[in-house]
């Protein structure tokens, strides 16, 4: 069995914390089999504009980020020096962003089951939510 759909999200947050939601509702995801985490990494871009990241491994007295410890299956080096600059240049100043490369888990088995048929899948796009909100709202107003 391969890997399922492999998707590189970055998320951020206002100042130098995650806040006390994100980390566990994302370690839910792991639990439950949905995700697995192949990478994560941190980037902050100070209120000066300059900009660093970090991996886990370099927090490790954070308690903020310890509830990450046990949910990343670490392939360290997979989000590159070039994914943390376009990043970076989309992120507000004073923010600090969280770079998570992960695998849907959830498609392994229906990729199999296409690949048992000699079937291949051949297009996946992800659609963020704002935009399919915005979709509905235009037909619903529409309508």
């Amino acid at each position: 069995m391969g890997r399922g759909a492999v998707e590189f999200v970055a998320v951020e947050f206002p100042g130098t914390s995650l806040g006390t939601g994100f980390p566990p509702a994302l370690r839910a995801q792991v639990e439950r089999g949905v995700i697995r985490i192949v990478d994560l990494l941190i980037v902050v871009k100070d209120p000066d504009g300059s900009v660093r990241s970090m991996e886990l491994s370099e927090l490790d007295d954070d308690a903020e980020y310890r509830a990450f410890d046990e949910v990343v299956h670490a392939i360290d080096g997979l989000i590159s020096p070039e994914d943390v600059a376009d990043v970076a240049a989309a992120l507000r100043p004073g923010t600090t962003a969280l770079l998570v490369l992960f695998e849907h888990s959830w498609m392994r088995e229906l990729r199999d089951a296409v690949a048992q048929r000699g079937g291949r899948i051949v297009f996946s796009e992800r659609i963020p939510a704002e935009v399919v909100d915005a979709v509905v709202e235009a037909a619903t107003a529409a309508a």
